[in-house]
């Protein structure tokens, strides 16, 4: 929910008047559609069962939905201030989250990787 703010200044002895919608303090920036806190999404994330409509359900349209190599690949920029907050996810053609990425500098270089590929050989 928005709120508008008039705001009025003098210039040269004449007021102008201007609106601004600005958000309640209550709101934050990338706060997930069901108030869930963005690092308490990514922290119950759980490879191999959580799925790519759950973690849309929880925060919303991803920021980029895009396939690096062949595989897909889904972030959320959940905190623009820096420093910058990030969850990243590699899903397989299921829809099921093998890989994640939460928070970590850019730094680190991140190398999606199947997670879940040598459960489902093991149980095999």
């Amino acid at each position: 929910m928005r709120h508008f703010v008039m705001l009025a200044t003098v210039i040269g002895g004449l007021p102008l008047f201007g609106a601004c919608g600005v958000r309640p303090a209550s709101t934050t920036a990338g706060q997930s559609p069901d108030s869930v806190s963005p690092a308490s999404v990514a922290r119950s994330v759980v490879l191999c069962e959580t799925t790519e409509a759950d973690l849309r359900r929880r925060l919303g349209t991803p920021t980029r939905d895009g396939i690096l190599h062949d595989r897909h690949i889904l972030s959320w920029t959940v905190q623009s201030e820096a420093p910058g907050k990030y969850l990243a996810v590699l899903v397989d053609t299921a829809g099921v989250v093998v890989d994640l990425y939460w928070d970590v500098p850019t730094e680190v270089p991140w190398v999606p990787t199947d997670q879940c590929a040598e459960r489902s050989r093991g149980a095999s």
